[in-house]
């Protein structure tokens, strides 16, 4: 019943968004609902605020928005930031020596608030066709240097990837997660929508700050806001989404999740590309179904 849970958590590529990169007609009518019988919800996302613009700016969100896999959260209006936590300068230093060295490109994620721009690319390799069309398409602010002694804002790293093809990719993460010098949270997965792109799957590698998590962030977003932990349901489909599913009173895994999130979840989801994400929801807090108006 809707009033068991004060909060729900939820992310945005394969949980609220479709196959496409698009939300639905059901989905989008879902967080109109949301909204308009004030039932709090906060979008937790890889992704930082400006690549959630486009999505989020036309259904009305309002509130706080949990970006960069839990590094950060902000107001997603303003674009201020609320609280992070960041990669300290020396072990960003190591992680782009780490990606150079395989032959990438290090796509440092800084705190747009406090910079002035979304990303910093590192090194003297070629972008990445993947990337490209991603920054293209998000139309968010970009900055190259050669050398990471180079970086204006070393204070502000969000985090630290690369991306491509999965054999190219492995040899950084295994330098990444080896580095005894390296206390970090490390992820790899395949990136969202990547085939659009260049018509073959693409891996991305992303280091992080070891406390940045997207369940650790919902703890700040509740504890600011005087909302019960033990009441937040969570709903997700990455790997990113496993703490905050297993960690949650009740955590969601959509049906095209990878084996481990669904381990990780109390309850399975429909599939993004048939209104999973609306479905649950609506059982959850007794809404009726309607689309988007």
């Amino acid at each position: 019943m809707s009033s068991t849970w004060s909060l729900l958590a939820l992310d945005l590529d394969g949980t609220l968004l479709g196959p496409e990169g698009r939300i639905s007609p059901a989905n989008a009518g879902v967080m109109h609902q949301l909204r308009s019988r004030d039932l709090q919800h906060v979008v937790a996302t890889g992704r930082c605020r400006n690549e959630t613009l486009h999505v989020l700016g036309p259904l009305g969100y309002r509130g706080s928005l949990i970006g960069a896999s839990g590094a950060i959260i902000s107001d997603f209006e303003t674009g201020r930031t609320l609280h992070r936590k960041t990669i300290p300068p020396s072990r960003v230093e190591r992680i782009v020596e780490h990606v150079a060295s395989c032959g990438h490109l290090a796509h440092v994620l800084k705190d747009h608030d406090a910079t002035g721009y979304d990303y910093l690319l590192v090194g003297t390799a070629e972008l990445h066709p993947v990337s490209s069309w991603w920054l293209d398409s998000m139309d968010i602010s970009v900055r190259h240097v050669e050398t990471i002694e180079d970086d204006p804002d070393p204070g502000h790293t969000l985090r630290v990837g690369s991306i491509g093809e999965h054999e190219r990719i492995e040899p950084v993460t295994d330098r990444i997660t080896t580095d005894d010098e390296l206390d970090l949270n490390i992820q790899q997965w395949g990136a969202v929508t990547s085939s659009h792109a260049v018509g073959s799957p693409i891996h991305i590698v992303e280091t992080f700050h070891p406390d940045a998590g997207k369940w650790n962030m919902i703890l700040h977003h509740c504890t600011a806001n005087g909302i019960d932990p033990d009441r937040v349901i969570a709903i997700g489909d990455g790997l990113n989404d496993i703490d905050m599913l297993s960690r949650a009173s009740h955590g969601i895994a959509m049906a095209n999740a990878e084996e481990p999130v669904r381990a990780s979840a109390d309850d399975i989801a429909g599939h993004h590309a048939e209104d999973g994400f609306a479905h649950a929801v609506r059982a959850m807090f007794e809404l009726e179904s309607s689309d988007a108006r």
